[in-house]
């Protein structure tokens, strides 16, 4: 039978190894709660973000009143606007795909009557559309009346965009409102609005509409299992690993059976 040597966790290589595997531990079952923290953010957001798209919609002005100008009041609100679209100042982002349909996003600039200008994204029409203005695709001239979703745009990317070259926007990889801003005459709200409803409607083809983002808990349960599995992975593997080297070289003999008689 072995017993265990308690001189091996004097050892400096197992103490060594012991502390890497706390260490290690420590930092698994960190990573694990931060992503049920996640989770609980997500579930949180999805919450909010159901009960505001469920609202009716409503005048921007009635909006703002009622919740302020900050982007995160409003956000996933229904609203309505009313304004003259900015077809000359109009852009894409291409490579988009949303339920498996694949296309150019066309983004045409709203000029309100207080004088500001709220980014409308219209939709998605077909890749290599010529454009922008999106050919064929054009919306009324004049005033319209709009009903959609109020989103604060995209996070930009980590490089940034590039400047136009010739200082007019015409595309772009995200919907960074701040970077629109820049380049854009006029002030820019920090919402814009994902069409749903158009009155009058397009002159020619109207785009593919956006549909809402799907409302999921992600991966993050998922992930918080994985840290935690990792955590008990290092902290008994070591423990296995330890009690082998401190058991290998010792036996407790047991006591030699009485010779029998001839």
């Amino acid at each position: 039978m072995s017993a265990f040597r308690m001189s091996t966790l004097k050892e400096p290589r197992w103490i060594l190894a012991i502390i890497i595997a706390l260490v290690l531990t420590a930092m698994f079952v960190r990573l694990g709660s931060w992503q049920l923290e996640r989770l609980d953010e997500r579930k949180a957001s999805n919450v909010l973000v159901e009960a505001r798209s469920f609202d009716d919609p409503r005048p921007l002005e009635a909006l703002i009143g009622q919740y302020g100008e900050g982007a995160d009041a409003l956000i996933h609100r229904q609203a309505i606007v009313t304004g003259r679209y900015r077809l000359n100042d109009e852009f894409f982002s291409v490579g988009r795909t949303y339920d498996d349909l694949s296309g150019t996003m066309v983004m045409t600039p709203l000029e309100l009557d207080d004088g500001s200008t709220m980014i409308v994204v219209r939709g998605l029409v077909p890749p290599g559309t010529d454009g922008p203005p999106a050919i064929g695709y054009a919306p009324p001239a004049g005033t319209v009346t709009l009903v959609g979703r109020l989103d604060d745009g995209e996070e930009p990317l980590r490089i940034g965009e590039p400047d136009p070259d010739d200082g007019v926007l015409r595309s772009l990889s995200r919907v960074d409102l701040a970077y629109i801003n820049t380049w854009l005459d006029g002030d820019v709200l920090p919402v814009s609005l994902t069409l749903t409803m158009q009155a009058p409607q397009n002159v020619g083809d109207t785009p593919f509409p956006i549909p809402p983002d799907e409302l999921t808990e992600g991966r993050h349960l998922g992930y918080a299992v994985q840290w935690f599995a990792f955590a008990l992975i290092v902290l008994f593997g070591v423990a296995m690993l330890v009690w082998k080297a401190g058991t290998s070289d010792v036996t407790v003999e047991s006591d030699p059976e009485p010779a029998q008689p001839v």
